[in-house]
Formats: C-alpha cells, structure tokens, sequence
C-alpha cells in the first residue's frame, strides 16, 4: 500500500500539532524534515529532534516517534512528528513530506481504515474513534469510549457464534438426515436465546440514537405560564424575551445545552390560547408542530390552572413524552400536587433536570455500546430474521428456518465488518476527519 501523510490535530491553534504518517515509506519521508535523527530508530521511543525546510533551515523543535508494523494503530510502520500546534508550521511540514514521491495525503479516516483492514481493529471499534472524535456530551464520550474497548463487538458475537452452530446443525440435519438426526433439537429454544440478546442490543441501540443526535425536550403550556423564564432558568442565559405581556414569545426558540451528561435541544414555544391574534395563532401552529417531533414534553402549568384547563393542554402531546411541572412556585406553592419550579430562583430546578434526566434514560447513558443508525437498522434486520425463524419453525420445513438464521447471521456480518461492502467502508470512513 502507499504511504499517506496527514495533519492529526485540529486546524486551530495549540500547544502540539501531530503529523502522522503510514506506510512502507513513512521513517524515510519524515527524515526529509527530521534529517538530525538517528540512523537507527528504536520502536516506541520519543526523539528530540529539529524540524527543517528543504534547504535545511530549522522550522521548529518537537519529538519524532517510530512505530514499526505490525505494532502500530494501522499494522504498518508508523511515523509520528510532535511538533508546536502552529497551523502554518504544520502545513509547510506536511507540504515537504508530501514531497517524498512515494507519500501522498491521506483520505478522510484511512488511518482507521487502514487498521480495520490490517485487524487490528474491529469495524464496530473503528466506527467508535469517529463517535469519540465528534462527542459533544458526556453520554457520546462514555458510550463511544465503551465500544472503543471492544464490549459492543464481543456482545455480538456471543449472538454470533450459537447462532453459526445452530445453522451448522440445520444445515447438517437437510444434507445428511440420518447421520445428523436429532442436531436441530432444541433449536426453539436457541432461536429464542438469540432473540432475548438481539432485542435487549436492540433497546441499547434506540437508547444509543438518541444520546449520538441528542434529546429534543419542548417546552409548552398556556400563555403566561412561565415557561420562557424557566426556558432561560435551564439554558443559563437569557435568551427568551420575558414579559407579563401575554403572547410575547411568537416562534420556536431553542439552544442546545448538556443535561444529566446527555446533549439536547431545549426548545421554547408559543403560549396556547383560543383568542390568539394572526401572527400568535402562527406561532401556536408552530408549538403543536414542534410538540410532534419533540422525544419529551414538558407541560408548564400556571398554579391556578383548572382540572378542564389540565386536561385540554395534556390533550396536546401524549402521556408518555410528557412530563408535568407548575411553575411560579416563588408566587404561588404549588403544594404536593406537582413539581413545583421557579425560573427566577431556581426552585425546584434540579429536581426538574434530574426527572428530564431519568424520563430519557440518562442514567443508562454508560450502558450504551451501540450508537449509529448503522447498528440499528442491522440490529432490526436481525431480529426480524430470527422472528421469522422462529415462527417458521412450527408451520414450514427446516429449509426456511435455516434460510431465515443465513439472513440473521449475514446482518450481524455487516454489523462486525466480517462481511462488508467497499461501498458500505466508503460511507462509514468518509464520515470521519483527515489524520485520524
């Protein structure tokens, strides 16, 4: 393979900017910039050196580390150049390694890549450095950091491997019945093993979705009911205009923030009111638009709200998004009949966060492993593969069960990169940065 070279750090300035390079090529292209280095390297080991220009003038100072293949992030020989994060600095060092005529600029992660192919790691494994890279939250670094280890590849194959025996026997059972006999017993009993495994990853990867693209939690309520005070109270900031007013907010206004570790949306949304005029009546439409697409709801309600008042606005989302808190609790207690909260003090605040916390399933965050829609659409592809098994295996012949398991088995082959298309590697890797 050719040997690539790439900028590894971000393009903003830094204490240390990282060049990397991989390949046949790669210890002679970087003596073209760190000619002081020894003739012989020793693996692993951390060289001072001088950084120069064609001509030989020094360009900077830092460290030169030599990974020798197969012991290295990709399996080939590895060169990294440490130098002063300068982004300028980085680009004259990369524009004379590319100078070597058997290096070239790396592709956007096809140092990861490069890994995957070599097996050194696992596809799931490689998928999870571009998950750590782009986290934005607590819950993506931890559940990134957990499929990084290797837990979300070795769940899968503790569904893989029975299911491969089990096919082994059906297969076995069809072609040699006699000498097989009895090999597909128990086979009910397996398919459900699989299924119970495949569903509880299944759960893990819906709960892995939301925390890779972040809640969406809509506030909403009658006018005047506080919620743009309590918008502001849970973004830090005031961002949404307050005023005794009613209708002052006309529009959806949102700002992301970081909730019990999980990313979300935090949207802000017209009052509901019947007597609203055109431009608030255009707002209102907004809110029920927003309350949709929204994963939860949070009612705000006025303390002196009526049982027909309630009963109207809950009609508005669905009981299982929405979650239920009074506000002005600074004027008016609101006794032990809700959460009671006060954008202005703060009352009640981080109970208010903790509930959004626990209603979205925050505190599971850890147990994630599976995060991209990639994972979920393979997931269900399995499962509807052995639910199809396992119902065929009372009504049809041992032909389709095993047909159904071969589908199974195929999808989780996607899934761990066992079998894989170069179109499907070229989706998954175009997503990740140059030098990683």
């Amino acid at each position: 393979m050719s040997t690539i070279a790439a900028i590894a750090t971000g393009p903003a300035a830094g204490g240390i900017g990282i060049i990397r390079l991989s390949g046949p090529a790669a210890l002679s292209a970087a003596r073209r910039v760190a000619r002081a280095l020894p003739s012989e390297l020793t693996p692993r080991h951390a060289y001072f050196t001088r950084f120069t220009d064609a001509a030989g003038a020094v360009l900077d100072e830092g460290l030169a580390l030599f990974f020798r293949a197969p012991h290295s992030f990709t399996g080939e020989d590895v060169v990294e150049l440490h130098a002063h994060g300068a982004p300028r600095l980085l680009s004259l060092l990369l524009t004379e390694l590319l100078r070597h005529p058997d290096v070239r600029l790396a592709t956007p992660g096809e140092f990861t890549r490069r890994a995957f192919l070599s097996g050194r790691i696992e596809l799931s494994r490689a998928e999870a450095v571009a998950e750590l890279v782009a986290a934005e939250s607590e819950a993506q670094v931890r559940a990134a950091a957990a499929q990084l280890t290797g837990e979300l590849n070795a769940r899968l194959e503790a569904v893989h491997a029975p299911l491969l025996e089990l096919q082994a026997d059906l297969e076995g059972s069809l072609d040699f019945p006699e000498e097989a006999e009895g090999a597909d017993q128990h086979a009910g009993a397996r398919l459900e093993e699989a299924l119970t495994a495949v569903r509880a990853l299944l759960a893990d990867a819906k709960r892995g979705a939301l925390i890779r693209r972040g809640a969406r939690v809509v506030l909403y309520g009658p006018v005047n009911a506080g919620k743009s005070t309590l918008f502001n109270a849970l973004a830090g900031a005031a961002r949404a205009l307050v005023d005794p007013e009613p209708g002052t907010t006309r529009d959806l206004l949102e700002t992301r923030l970081e909730l019990e570790g999980l990313a979300l949306t935090l949207v802000d949304t017209a009052g509901l009111r019947d007597d609203a005029g055109r431009l608030e009546a255009m707002g209102i439409a907004r809110t029920r638009e927003g309350l949709v697409g929204a994963d939860l709801a949070v009612l705000v309600l006025p303390p002196d709200a009526t049982a027909d008042q309630r009963t109207t606005w809950r009609a508005e989302c669905d009981d299982a998004r929405r979650v239920e808190v009074c506000a002005k609790a600074d004027l008016h207690p609101a006794g032990d009949r809700l959460l009671s909260v006060s954008g202005l003090t703060g009352l009640g605040l981080n109970e208010l966060r903790q509930a959004l916390g626990a209603r979205l399933g925050a505190g599971a965050a850890s147990a994630v492993l599976a995060t991209s829609e990639r994972h979920l659409a393979a997931l269900e592809l399995v499962e509807a593969a052995l639910t199809r098994a396992r119902a065929a295996l009372d009504v049809s012949t041992l032909e389709v069960v095993a047909g159904e398991v071969g589908l199974a088995l195929h999808a989780l082959a996607e899934l761990t990169g066992e079998d894989v298309s170069e179109a499907l590697l070229d989706a998954i890797f175009s997503r990740f940065c140059i030098g990683k």
